[in-house]
């Protein structure tokens, strides 16, 4: 924006002030409206800017709460654990583009993983023995660990609990690339989570 404000100030100077076709001016005036020009210029494409920003975060808020939305109704007409758990896993893929890994609890032990992937790699590192001590440490704290936690942070995955109050149904786990979640996709996560539980 900066750049393109200097470039009008320039251009205006070239083509429409005396001397015309050089980037002299004859009128000290002009050093005024040079200024307004790039300060009017700088503004409108700040608030551009502005505007195209708030528009990409409204569409995204309302794909997520659409997503909120269909997960919603998709797990009402489930009576399975396991569709349940597949419809859970599809829409937090959704959500999120990022492969999960799916522990279900049979009282205080974790059953084998279920790994759901965006694409098709066979990358099985979400399924390692240090992984999974870190999702059976998430199931018997009932708390956040791994992945961008500081809680067992080597993990690849971030690992939260499925759970209604302080009952465990399992544990998910989201392969991180290093980054957290955004506070908006983190609520909508735990939505999902406690949905399903």
């Amino acid at each position: 924006g900066f750049l393109a404000s200097a470039v009008c100030v320039v251009v205006f100077n070239f083509f429409f002030t005396t001397p015309r076709l050089t980037f002299m001016f004859d009128d000290s005036n002009y050093i005024v409206t040079f200024l307004i020009m790039f300060i009017v210029s700088l503004l409108a494409g700040t608030l551009a800017s502005r505007l195209k920003r708030s528009a990409k975060q409204a569409a995204l808020a309302a794909y997520r709460t659409k997503i909120l939305f269909e997960t919603n109704q998709l797990l009402q007409k489930e009576n399975d654990e396991e569709a349940v758990v597949h419809a859970m896993a599809e829409q937090l893929m959704k959500l999120l583009k990022k492969d999960l890994v799916v522990y279900l609890s049979d009282g205080d032990i974790l059953k084998e993983p279920t790994v759901f992937r965006v694409d098709e790699s066979e990358d099985s590192n979400l399924i390692t023995e240090d992984e999974k001590a870190v999702a059976v440490w998430a199931m018997q704290n009932n708390k956040h660990a791994g992945a961008t936690t500081d809680t067992l942070s080597n993990a690849k995955c971030l690992y939260l609990a499925i759970r209604v109050n302080h009952h465990v149904y399992g544990v998910v786990g989201i392969a991180m690339d290093g980054y957290p979640l955004d506070a908006f996709e983190n609520s909508v996560l735990l939505s999902i989570l406690g949905e399903g539980a």
